[in-house]
Order: structure tokens, then sequence, then C-alpha cells
């Protein structure tokens, strides 16, 4: 069995991500549809202006909508107005970020296929999926947050994301977005007036915008804004853990799905802060001029964070401050923080778990993650921690999963690898071949995960033909072929 290096693979787990394709049929389908792509065909009046999608096999797609827009480091607000039909056809702008490690990997390219879009700061956008269009049907919402950890990725950079096969053959529709990442998303600029009080967590607010716009939008694509799931994976569940411990989120959601990324500690303010100081100071501006900061061309802006981020590191390690968990370590410096305002406490703590005290979550992770030969250390342990805390406070049900089905592509290089449950989820098994490597058997469990995902955010219970009755944590359902509860 041929093995990828795993310093190539822990040098992803910041950068995680994958690829993307234009939406459509399944390639087993009998031939595809003709697109729709007449404005009369799919056009919705969303709060801010008319947009035009198509359709597609039946289900209406929307991109790159615009749901807010922002000045650098400060709190998005609503998108000017509109009044002629805007084209969302093709997905917006994704946040400007680092190159991706795994460019360079053959390997990691082919399987994953990334799709990295083009890059400008005005990126805070929504794709949605969708199978009718106010047609009387009120369908369960799913809003995907992407992975990357909190510096890269976007909505579009995996072909799994794609949510045509969601839309079409389980009833919900599918959101996903781009916010503001890395610097522009998460530098702490607070120690330089009230301004700047948010900056270290715009990011974040970035997403609750977007799930306003959700809550005064969605009706009109035939979604039910009283029934809103938010699901990610890797960065995306560490978004989905920090939304449940923000009071600016709490209302917009009703279940959570974390995969593979339970973060319990965000950054200390005392942290955030030195790494702003420090950016600040290496792009030569002084407290008087910190306004300038704004107008500094990104990769400049960039290279200063990324600087600073590794000084801090090194002065936590000193303090005697670093995290001990391996997630939170490599996550160190690049992660939302506890401002008192924004997240008023850390994710684990009893005040924060009130918050979503009636929220059920699925929480899991797959069998390998970077780790090809044994079980995962980095993301388990978390797992099983973000688990019980949520049990121990009285919190709505946990339900606990790993997955362990191995992908047979590169003669089974990757194992149960980071990532590998996402075309799962999205039912995507077939599309995203270059990574599962497709076959019926693969396909099939992928309709019964996206089975139990779907129905989830109908119901609040994980269930699906020919699969066992998911007993709530500490029970663990095991995912793969031949499934089972431990």
């Amino acid at each position: 069995m041929r093995k990828l290096p795993v310093t190539s693979l822990l040098a992803s787990v910041v950068l995680i991500a994958a690829c993307s394709c234009p939406s459509g049929n399944r390639p087993d389908a009998a031939g595809p549809a003709a697109l729709e792509t007449s404005a009369k065909a799919a056009t919705v009046q969303t709060v801010s202006g008319p947009v035009a999608g198509y359709v597609d096999g039946g289900v209406f797609i929307f991109k790159g909508i615009p749901y807010a827009k922002a000045e650098r480091f400060m709190p998005a607000t609503d998108p000017d107005p509109w009044t002629e039909v805007r084209s969302s056809r093709a997905y917006g702008p994704t946040c400007p970020q680092d190159k991706r490690a795994g460019w360079w990997s053959d390997d990691q390219a082919f399987a994953m296929h990334w799709d990295d879009g083009f890059a400008d700061e005005d990126c805070l956008r929504v794709n949605i999926w969708t199978g009718g269009l106010k047609n009387g049907v009120k369908r369960p919402v799913m809003v995907w947050l992407h992975g990357g950890g909190f510096r890269a990725g976007s909505g579009q950079e995996l072909i799994s994301y794609d949510g045509t096969n969601l839309a079409r053959d389980h009833g919900v529709v599918v959101v996903s977005l781009n916010h503001r990442l890395n610097a522009l998303g998460f530098l702490d600029l607070s120690a330089y007036g009230a301004k700047y009080a948010k900056s270290g967590n715009v990011g974040m607010t970035d997403i609750v915008k977007a799930l306003e716009w959700v809550r005064d939008n969605i009706a009109a694509f035939g979604g039910d804004p009283d029934n809103v799931t938010i699901f990610g994976q890797s960065g995306g569940g560490g978004k989905v853990s920090t939304l449940m411990a923000m009071p600016s989120a709490k209302g917009l959601f009703g279940k959570a799905i974390v995969e593979s990324g339970s973060i319990t500690q965000l950054m200390d303010p005392k942290y955030s802060r030195r790494i702003g100081a420090k950016t600040v100071e290496a792009l030569h501006l002084s407290p008087a001029r910190i306004d300038a900061i704004a107008e500094v061309p990104y990769e400049q802006l960039l290279a200063a964070y990324n600087d600073a981020i590794a000084a801090v590191r090194e002065e936590a390690k000193q303090d005697g401050q670093f995290p001990e968990n391996i997630l939170n370590a490599i996550l160190f410096g690049q992660v939302p923080v506890v401002d008192g305002e924004v997240i008023p406490a850390q994710p684990a703590t009893p005040e924060a778990l009130a918050l979503s005290k009636d929220i059920p979550v699925i929480i899991g992770t797959t069998f390998h993650e970077f780790t090809r030969d044994r079980e995962d250390p980095i993301f388990q342990p978390l797992a099983l921690q973000q688990a019980a805390d949520r049990t121990a406070a009285g919190c709505a049900p946990v339900y606990l999963y790993q997955f362990t089905w191995e992908s047979p592509v590169l003669d089974g290089a990757f194992g149960s690898t980071h990532c590998i449950e996402i075309p799962f989820v999205f039912d995507n098994v077939a599309l995203h071949r270059t990574f599962t490597g497709g076959g019926a058997d693969a396909v099939e469990l992928g309709h019964r995960i996206s089975r139990l995902w779907t129905n989830f955010a109908k119901n609040g219970i994980p269930q699906a033909d020919d699969m066992p009755e998911w007993e709530p944590y500490p029970r663990k359902m095991i995912l793969n072929i031949e499934s089972s509860i431990q």
C-alpha cells in the first residue's frame, strides 16, 4: 500500500480544501438534462434586489449573491440594493489567502481537484441549491461552512460541496458562502480604539450576517427560515463550534453538525492583541496612523500577519501558555478571539454551552484524518471532549460518529483521511470519484449517510433506512459499508 508523506498531509491541516466544477446531474444518470438559463426560469426577489439563477435537472441554482459588504476590519453591513435583475449563475469572489500547500503534490491535487476561483476582498457571497421556488413547500435549510481553518478555503473549493443532489433527492435547501479569512477576518486591532473593537472576529460576524440573510430571504427560495441547520468540516466545523458560543447567532439555526472540527480553545485577547501589535509594527505604522492599514496591499498585510503569528507563538511557549492539544497548537493565532462581546467565553465553558443548550448536534471525525497508519490523535480527543461537555451540561442530544471507510484511490494512499466523508454527506460520491473512486458500494453508502444528515436537518434525529438506530452519546455510530453502533 502506497503512503503519502505525513508531513505533506499535516501541512494541509490549516489550508484544507478541495475542488469544484459546475453542478449538474449525477455522472451515472441517463444523459444530462438541458439547462434552463432564461431569467424567466429562475428569478427571485431578495431583500436587496432581484437575482437570476438557472435550472439544472429540476434544481434551481443561484451563485455569488451578495449577502453583505464590508470595509477592511469593520463589521459587515447590508449590501447596496439594486433594481435590475442581477445575474447570479457563477460563483463570486473568494477571500484572498495563502497559496495552497497541496498544489505542489500531484497526488493531492489529483484527488482533491481544487477550484480556488478568483480572489477579491469584496467576497461576501452566498450560493443556493433548491428544489423549488415559492411552491408552497417549506424545505429544511442546510448552511455549509467550508474548511481551511480560519485562513483559507471557499464555498466552491470542493466538487463535494455542490448541493444539487441534496436539493433534488433529499428535499433540502443547501446554502454555501464565502467570508473573510486570515488577516482580513481575524486580525485583532482592538487595542487601537473602539473603531476596531470587533476586528478580531469579523470573519465570524460575516457568517452571522449570512445567517441573517438566510433568515430574511430563504423563504423566497423555497426554504424554511425556522428550520436551519449549520454544518461544516475541519475549519468549517470549528466555525460551527464557535457560532454556538456567539450570542448574536442564537436563534439563527436550530441544529448543528461538526465534522472533524471540534474546537474548544479560541484566542486569548492577550495574545491576539500581541499579534495585532506586531503586525502593525512590521508595517511601520504608528497608533496615530492606524487607519492607514486599510490601504496596505494585501500581500504585505498577510506577510506581516504571518510573521507576527510566528513570533507570538514563541512568546506563548515561553509563557507556558501554548495549547497542549495538537490541533489547538496548530491553530494558535489563527482562530477567533474571546473578546468579551462577540464571543464572551470559550466554547467549552458553562456560559457558552448555555447559549446552545437546545441545539442537537452531530459530532465526529474520520478514522485516520492525517495519520494513515493509526487512529486519529488530532481531532478525535476534541470531538469526544465536546460531546462529553455538551452531555454533562444537559444540552440537547449529541450524536457521535466515526467515519472509517477507506478510499481505494492511488492504491489506498489516503485511507480514511481528512475530508473523505464530505462526498458522502453531500451524496456526491460519484461526482467526486477522483477522491472516492466511485463504485456501487461507496455510492450506496453516500445515499445512506446523506439521508442521515438530511433527516437530522428535517427533524433533529439522524436516521435512515438500512442504517442502525443512532443512539446519542456515549454511544458512537461507526460509518462504513457495514455501519454499527459502539
